[in-house]
């Protein structure tokens, strides 16, 4: 019994003491992540003020996100953390076990919001942050459902979650629902179906905070549906299963990065359109220089007016040399989508004659591009839109090739000259 009784002490006595060291740990990461977001040209940071007390504590991060933006203004926000330190911490959520709990009240001055946008944040948006025994940040955030009517307009946004993960400050991965939207007015009616959005990269150059992070991995967003009808349930515009997605990776220090745009249905002003594909893929592109592209494009951006400045087009035409080196590719792999009338469908593919490419002048890229294109479509489609007399015209003119019910077209542009179908075309 008297060892219980002396385990039972021991644990108290640490459960009231860890809290003071704890609070020594959490400081250092708070100090080391602003001070690498110091590090960032387009922020600056004004103010830091760390209070830690026992068991808890206030942070208060004073910055400015530099836009140099004579219309917009740079953007001034203060984020105010309030902290329990654990190791035990009790949360609207349950016990968590972590270093640190926070709670985010995020203000963004100098942006005139009206006292309604104002509240809405206050009220509405809610920011926490864990900080786990490993030091990984797991940021959540809770968008409050909204219903709102103004003079017979109403407005009902559902309810947003989204968690991401900052493991080991390498690689950031999570996911942001949004169950959607809905709005009616006495003329018409608009919906905003379920929305997702996620990622999972994986750094392997740069740093998140300093803004010049080169990362691998995936990223999807896609919106379920977007819906409009007139006043009387008469559809006027439609939009089924909206799809984003973009996948990166690297072998030997050269990177590739596929996205592709897809929608399953696109109904609008009497058309119908299905299975509307665009697939992009990047090759051939140096980490090493696209560390470097990063870099100067965040200066650039401090730069404000002195950004074309004939010191910045050096930099930018000696790191386009070196992007050039490894003979990156463009290519539109699938342009395309099914109509009634049939497919449309078209192809592309860009790269760039580094031989051809002077440091000297940045504008001669233009001359050195090298380009193939390719497509296909039914004269069916276009005659339906009454567009036949324009594809009759381009027909004679030897831009389109017609057979029977198709049309199509091949495209080559080499040290400044056109070939369309086989005939040079004058620049």
């Amino acid at each position: 019994m008297k060892k219980l009784i002396v385990v039972i002490i021991l644990l108290i006595a640490t459960a009231l003491v860890a809290p003071k060291f704890i609070g020594g740990i959490v400081e250092a990461e708070y100090k080391s992540a602003v001070d690498k977001i110091a590090e960032n040209p387009a922020i600056k940071v004004n103010d830091f003020t760390f209070e830690r007390g026992w068991f808890g504590g206030k942070v208060t991060t004073d910055m400015t996100v530099l836009l140099h933006d004579d219309e917009v203004g740079d953007i001034k926000i203060i984020v105010e953390d309030n902290l329990s330190f654990g190791p035990a911490i009790f949360t609207d959520s349950g016990i968590k076990f972590a270093l640190s709990y926070s709670q985010a009240n995020i203000n963004f001055n100098e942006l005139l919001l009206d006292d309604e946008i104002a509240d809405f944040i206050k009220d509405k948006i809610h920011f926490t942050g864990l900080l786990t025994f490993s030091k990984d940040i797991v940021s959540t955030i809770v968008i409050d459902e909204v219903s709102k009517e103004v003079d017979g307009n109403k407005v009902v946004s559902s309810k947003a979650v989204g968690e991401f993960v900052l493991e080991n400050k390498t690689r950031i991965y999570g996911d942001f629902n949004w169950a959607g939207l809905t709005a009616t007015t006495s003329d018409e009616s608009f919906t905003i179906g379920e929305i997702k959005f996620s990622l999972d990269q994986t750094l392997i150059a740069g740093d998140y905070y300093q803004g010049n992070a080169i990362s691998t991995g995936d990223f999807d967003f896609v919106i379920a549906s977007i819906k409009a009808n007139d006043n009387v349930g008469n559809s006027v515009f439609s939009l089924d299963n909206l799809l984003i997605n973009a996948m990166s990776s690297v072998t030997n220090d050269l990177m590739q990065i596929k996205m592709n745009y897809s929608a399953d249905k696109l109904v609008s002003a009497g058309q119908q359109l299905e299975k509307a594909n665009l697939a992009v893929v990047f090759n051939g592109l140096n980490i090493s220089v696209m560390q470097d592209v990063n870099t100067l494009m965040t200066e650039l951006s401090v730069d404000g007016e002195e950004m074309f400045s004939p010191e910045n087009m050096e930099k930018l035409s000696a790191l386009t040399a070196k992007l050039l080196a490894d003979d990156p590719i463009i290519e539109i792999t699938d342009f395309g989508v099914e109509t009634p009338e049939g497919k449309i469908e078209s192809a592309m593919q860009i790269s760039v004659d580094k031989n051809l490419f002077d440091t000297a002048n940045i504008m001669s890229i233009m001359a050195a591009v090298k380009a193939n294109a390719n497509g296909n479509a039914p004269m069916s489609f276009f005659a339906k839109l009454g567009l036949a007399p324009m594809v009759d015209m381009y027909v004679q003119q030897g831009f389109i090739i017609q057979t029977e019910d198709e049309l199509s077209f091949k495209i080559n542009f080499a040290q400044g000259q056109l070939n369309v179908n086989g005939n040079v075309i004058p620049l």
